[in-house]
C-alpha cells in the first residue's frame, strides 16, 4: 500500500493527502534527469500548497521519492496539478570545475557539499581520471562525464540517484533486482528495437598531444569486419596527454568492446513493482524473440492508481 505525504515548509504544517490524489505518477531516469512525482489532488482549504514544499512517496515503510514542489496549477474543476522533483534537481546547476587525479565518487562529494546536496553512501568508483576540466556544464553532465570515463576505462557501470533524500552511486552489478519481467510474469507488452545509428563504433580514434615532437600521436582501434558491413563508424577523442601507450591502448580496447556492436532497446509495459526504477538492472525473458538476460532500466514511470509500470531498457 503506497502513502503520499505533503509538508508545507513555511507553516510546518503536514498532511497525509493520499486520498486527495486522483492521479499519481513516479518516475525516474538514469542518466541527466531528477525523479519525480506528478500528482493531481483534489483541492482542501486545509492543504495550502506552496513552491519548495515536501512531498513523500512511501510503500507500507519504505521511502521512495523525497522532493519538492516545482510546479503548480490549478483547474476550475478543483483540482490542482502538482510535479515534484528530487534533490538531483539541483544538480541541472551550472557551474566550472577543474579536477586533477579524482575518481567519480570523489567528484560528486566535492559538488554536492558545494551545493548543499544531502549524501549517502557514494560507492567507490575506482578509476582516478587525470584530468576533468568542464567548463558553463550543469552538474549532472560533469558527474555523469566523470561516471562515463570509468566506464570505458574499467568496463564498470555506476549510477547517480537520490535515495529517498540522499544523493547515491552504485555498482550497476551490485543492484540487480531479483526480479523477472517477460512470460507469464508482470509484463503485458513490448517493443524491442536494435540499431547502430547512435553510440555505435567500429573505429576508435585516439589522439594524444605529443609535446616534445610538436605532433598529435594517433591510435587506432577498430573492427574490420564490421565495417565491411556497416560501413565506416568512428568516434573521435583527445586523450589527456598525460596517458602512456599503455592506457592509451586499454581505453581503446574497452571502447571497442563497449560502442562496436548494435544498440538494443526494450520498452516494456507490465504490471507495477515499486522496487523497479531507473539505474538498476532487471532480468527480462521473452521467448518470442529469444531475449532472456539482464537489462539495464534506462528509464522507469509507474502509474501509482492503476498499478502499471512501463519501463525503457538497454542491454547491460
Amino acid at each position: 500500500m503506497i502513502s503520499i505525504y505533503y509538508q508545507n515548509i513555511k507553516t510546518g504544517a503536514a498532511h497525509d493527502i493520499t486520498s486527495l490524489v486522483s492521479s499519481a505518477k513516479w518516475s525516474t531516469k538514469r542518466a541527466g534527469s531528477p525523479a519525480s512525482l506528478e500528482l493531481t489532488v483534489i483541492a482542501d482549504e486545509d492543504v495550502v500548497w506552496d513552491h519548495g514544499g515536501i512531498v513523500t512517496l512511501k510503500e507500507e515503510n519504505t521511502g521512495l521519492f523525497y522532493g519538492y514542489v516545482f510546479k503548480l496549477s490549478q483547474s476550475h474543476k478543483g483540482e490542482i496539478s502538482v510535479t515534484a522533483y528530487d534533490q538531483t534537481r539541483y544538480l541541472k546547476n551550472k557551474d566550472t570545475y577543474v579536477f586533477e587525479g579524482k575518481r567519480a565518487d570523489e567528484i560528486a562529494a566535492k559538488i554536492a557539499a558545494v551545493f548543499q546536496i544531502k549524501t549517502g553512501k557514494l560507492a567507490n568508483t575506482g578509476y582516478v581520471i587525470p584530468s576533468l576540466v568542464e567548463d558553463n556544464q550543469t552538474l549532472f553532465d560533469i558527474i555523469l562525464k566523470a561516471l562515463d570515463l570509468t566506464l570505458i576505462n574499467t568496463g564498470k557501470m555506476f549510477y547517480l540517484w537520490d535515495d529517498f533524500g540522499s544523493l547515491r552511486i552504485s555498482d550497476v552489478a551490485e543492484s540487480k533486482l531479483d526480479l523477472y519481467i517477460g512470460d507469464s510474469s508482470l509484463a503485458t507488452g513490448y517493443t524491442y528495437s536494435s540499431d547502430i545509428d547512435s553510440e555505435t563504433y567500429n573505429k576508435i580514434k585516439l589522439v594524444r598531444d605529443n609535446k616534445e615532437t610538436g605532433k598529435r600521436d594517433v591510435y587506432i582501434f577498430q573492427d574490420s569486419n564490421n565495417m565491411k558491413f556497416w560501413g565506416v563508424l568512428q568516434n573521435f577523442e583527445i586523450v589527456d596527454e598525460n596517458l602512456n601507450e599503455a592506457q592509451i591502448k586499454e581505453r581503446g580496447d574497452k571502447m571497442i568492446e563497449l560502442y562496436n556492436r548494435p544498440k538494443r532497446t526494450f520498452e516494456v509495459s507490465a504490471i507495477s513493482d515499486l522496487s523497479v526504477r531507473a539505474g538498476r538492472a532487471v532480468f527480462i525473458g521473452i521467448s518470442e524473440i529469444g531475449v532472456k538476460q539482464f537489462f539495464i532500466i534506462d528509464e522507469a514511470s509507474h502509474d501509482l492508481l492503476k498499478g502499471t509500470m512501463s519501463l525503457k531498457l538497454k542491454v547491460v
